[in-house]
């Protein structure tokens, strides 16, 4: 009797249930009805809100360091001399890398923390912080990063990543460019 009390307790509970009512409760009708801003540039799940500078306190009191950030090219010896076939420039859409050295004097090289995305750079250590956007999109898999203890300076090379739309002359038909599909 007491079996059969439940059953009919349950039966009446899930009676005028339906296959939407499965799984979690849906989210209140206020959160869900976002209306879009016809003016705005982008919507809000296009942006990306992983991004790692976007965690960095703004109220942080470490010190910025100093740092240099250059671009490298990758020169043979045509290029350096001027060969009419070749087609490398001096300018940076030449450039195959990053070069980012930071100068963290009295830090140990065990208290450094460094996290690098294809467009953002951190670097941490008990006295230092160093948060930029990258202005070119780098593969930070294929990175490279070396610390000089002597000089107490990080020195971080990441290689840059063309998007498929990149048409400078000096990369049309090298395999060697690195492509953004080939890192998606």
């Amino acid at each position: 009797s007491q079996k059969k009390e439940e059953e009919m307790e349950e039966k009446q509970r899930t009676s005028h249930m339906t296959p939407g009512d499965i799984g979690p409760a849906p989210a209140p009708a206020e959160q869900k009805a976002k209306k879009k801003d016809p003016n705005a540039i982008w919507d809000e799940e296009e942006v990306d809100e992983q991004n790692i500078l976007s965690k960095v306190d703004k109220n942080d009191k470490r010190v910025k360091p100093k740092y240099d950030l250059r671009y490298r090219q990758d020169i043979k010896t045509d290029d350096a001399l001027g060969a009419p076939w070749s087609v490398q420039d001096n300018s940076s859409m030449s450039c195959r890398q990053l070069i980012i050295k930071v100068d963290m004097p009295g830090t140990k090289f065990s208290t450094v923390k460094l996290d690098v995305t294809r467009t953002e750079f951190l670097v941490q250590a008990p006295k230092y912080l160093l948060a930029l956007p990258l202005s070119e999109s780098v593969n930070p898999d294929k990175g490279n990063a070396k610390w000089d203890s002597d000089k107490d300076v990080l020195e971080v090379i990441l290689p840059i990543v063309r998007g498929e739309n990149f048409a400078h002359y000096s990369m049309l038909d090298d395999p060697d460019c690195p492509k953004m599909k080939d890192f998606q």
